[in-house]
């Protein structure tokens, strides 16, 4: 191993020596290109409407800066920022957090406050940080704008769902507040891990702090008494699965509560930067051939360039993650959209239907495709009948879906003229979704055949049915409990 000290002056370890530099210099591109570590100002806005909005029970997700100090190969964030080519350089930027407290108490001077206090703080909407960046990376260590952000989550008792792998949340300043408000019960954590080892984390995750320090927050917090969720997320194939029992055993040991798991997807819009992270990643995961090419013939056509590959491909691996959750009395979520029905609650981050501790954190929306495929699953196997989904009974009166302000960061809206895009909501998008089979975002191509159109509704949407997969009989002729 070798230790590397970015031009900010703080160091990046477990740094492998046989990782070719180019990756190195791939991953660290955002730290590289700031001129340091320190927030250049607070013009970062956030929180947004996630674009999982149409499967996800927490739609307002929430970040304070605006990229994160954590190289990992497969970074969602980093790929959308290095195609964007608008975009030369990156300078660190985070929301303001007086602004941030003030919205959420209902007291904002500012448009975009006022709106998400009517449609989410108001309600106390679970407060979902950590979407495109890391709440406990390097940055926060430097600017400390999170730590100022928790203080005030935790004075407002407001419920807050923390997604991280930095390190930073072990600083005495962090544990201090977390031990202190310990009683409320209002934050719940999930820790991302993608492999049992700490090798083979090194490599795929440059500069995240190892998987048995990760495992050391998760005691730490699940002592305290707090929520924790083990997010196997992105499992990778060939990485992920070596050690996976171990790894699970291990996470139990430390407290978690829940796991949630997604596989690793391969967008087919890569660059340069991205090819080159592609090929380190084909290697990890025991690929001879082109990464490329091999998520192209595993992955359903319909899904379009998102390629995520099939059930086949992820189903011993899914069993062993339901069945031990089932086990040990884990909520399991499954984020993938292969085998979502099989979350035992209607939110893929594996927070729970029911929490008596504390039911604010019970507050995320069931007006999702997630919460109603489970639904329809337990259903089926308890009293053999397919379920029909219809768009209305799904999405429901949630406010927020038809605030045309809440829309217009859509990718929809992109090239419409400025009347269409102040009539679009994000009822209409999802609408226009939910009746375009063509769209990978339909939810029969969505769900690969999980949902088949049966019809119209009395209101001219379509009409979907669950659908029985073989793997279900499968399962249950081997003993496997569908019905919870």
């Amino acid at each position: 191993m070798i230790r590397r000290t970015t031009k900010c002056g703080h160091q990046k370890s477990n740094i492998p020596d046989n990782i070719d530099p180019k990756i190195i210099e791939e991953s660290q591109r955002w730290v590289r290109d700031n001129e340091g570590v320190i927030s250049e100002s607070m013009g970062y806005n956030s929180p947004r409407i996630s674009s999982e909005l149409p499967d996800c029970s927490m739609p307002m997700t929430f970040d304070h800066f605006n990229y994160c100090s954590l190289g990992c190969l497969y970074c969602f964030a980093y790929f959308f920022k290095s195609n964007n080519p608008a975009i030369k350089s990156v300078s660190l930027k985070s929301v303001n957090p007086k602004a941030q407290l003030a919205a959420m108490r209902g007291e904002s001077t500012n448009k975009q406050g006022r709106l998400f206090y009517e449609h989410f703080y108001s309600k106390k909407f679970l407060f979902h940080w950590g979407g495109l960046a890391d709440p406990f990376c390097s940055f926060e260590k430097h600017n400390k704008v999170g730590l100022k952000l928790i203080k005030g989550l935790a004075r407002m008792k407001y419920p807050t769902l923390f997604s991280f792998k930095g390190d930073g949340i072990f600083k005495r300043q962090y544990t201090k507040i977390f031990e202190h408000y310990s009683h409320q019960k209002n934050f719940a954590f999930q820790i991302s891990i993608v492999t049992n080892s700490d090798k083979l984390a090194s490599e795929v995750e440059i500069g995240v702090p190892s998987t048995t320090k990760r495992l050391e927050a998760i005691k730490m917090l699940s002592d305290m008494g707090y929520w924790t969720i083990l997010r196997l997320r992105p499992f990778i194939i060939g990485v992920s699965d070596q050690g996976l029992d171990e790894l699970l055993e291990r996470a139990l040991a430390a407290g978690i509560n829940g796991i949630s798991m997604e596989f690793f997807a391969q967008d087919g819009r890569a660059n340069t930067g991205m090819k080159t992270r592609y090929a380190a990643m084909a290697k990890l995961m025991g690929i001879s051939g082109d990464l490329h090419q091999y998520f192209k013939a595993t992955s359903p056509s319909e899904r379009g360039g998102y390629m995520r590959t099939n059930r086949l491909v992820k189903e011993r691996h899914v069993r062993k993650v339901y069945e031990f959750c089932a086990k040990h009395g884990l909520t399991c979520g499954i984020s993938d959209p292969d085998y979502k029905e099989l979350n035992t609650s209607g939110s893929c981050c594996a927070m729970p239907d029911i929490y008596n501790d504390n039911p604010d954190l019970q507050n995320w929306t069931r007006s999702q495709l997630t919460y109603h495929l489970k639904e329809a699953r337990v259903n089926y196997h308890k009293t053999g009948e397919c379920r029909e989904l219809l768009f209305n009974d799904v999405y429901g009166d949630e406010s927020y879906l038809d605030d045309p302000a809440l829309a217009n960061d859509h990718v929809s809206v992109i090239g419409k003229c400025c009347a269409d895009r102040n009539a679009l909501t994000q009822r209409i998008i999802l609408q226009m979704q939910w009746n375009n089979l063509r769209s990978p975002a339909n939810p029969r191509n969505y769900f690969n055949g999980k949902m088949l159109p049966i019809g119209l509704d009395s209101d001219g949407n379509l009409k979907y049915k669950y659908n029985p997969s073989p793997y279900e009989a499968r399962w249950i002729a081997d003993g496997v409990d569908l019905t919870k």
